[in-house]
């Protein structure tokens, strides 16, 4: 005869975490990291097309996903879900390494983004858009070079070739024009 119990439906094996291989790891840490290369890359193009608020946007999207791969890479776990930027702000600034600048200026970012306050409905200016670009470029280059030791792997600067995103002004190189 076969004795039932009353325990639970499901072991405690059912819900551990699937254990991924490092190179699914790696690999999903390096598509956050590409991710936000591509986004720091479309935020560049709406700078070019006077579209600064969704450049804004992007900027703050390029840094989430780069704080998500240092959490990839220090947990060792593909997050299902992260609420906010703040729940990563541990991971950027520590004891080890402290970035108390960078983790205000990206909160500033996130904060403008929000749209909490009327102040992130204030149109931007070139200069204050070149800063951002060129701020956020280099807090992913800083945070790629935690979590990726090999470097040409590493995050590539959108300012290597062409340093603080001068556009070749065509009209300015012709004689007698504008």
């Amino acid at each position: 005869m076969k004795h039932y119990s009353l325990s639970p439906l499901h072991s405690d094996s059912d819900f551990k975490l699937p254990k991924y291989s490092d190179t699914y790891i790696f690999n999903c840490m390096m598509d956050f990291q590409k991710l936000a290369e591509y986004q720091i890359k479309l935020a560049q193009m709406m700078r070019d097309h006077h579209q600064f608020q969704n450049c804004l946007i992007l900027c703050d999207r390029a840094m989430f996903s780069m704080a998500k791969a240092m959490y990839v890479h220090r947990n060792q776990i593909i997050p299902l879900y992260i609420r906010s930027m703040t729940d990563l702000f541990p991971l950027i600034h520590t004891d080890a390494e402290p970035n108390l600048d960078m983790v205000l200026f990206i909160g500033t970012v996130h904060y403008l983004v929000s749209g909490e306050d009327d102040v992130s409905k204030e149109p931007m200016k070139l200069g204050e858009v070149d800063k951002l670009l060129y701020k956020t470029d280099s807090i992913l280059e800083s945070l790629s070079q935690r979590i990726v030791a090999d470097p040409s792997k590493r995050y590539p600067s959108i300012y290597k070739e062409n340093p603080f995103n001068e556009s070749l002004d065509l009209l300015s190189i012709i004689p007698g024009s504008f």
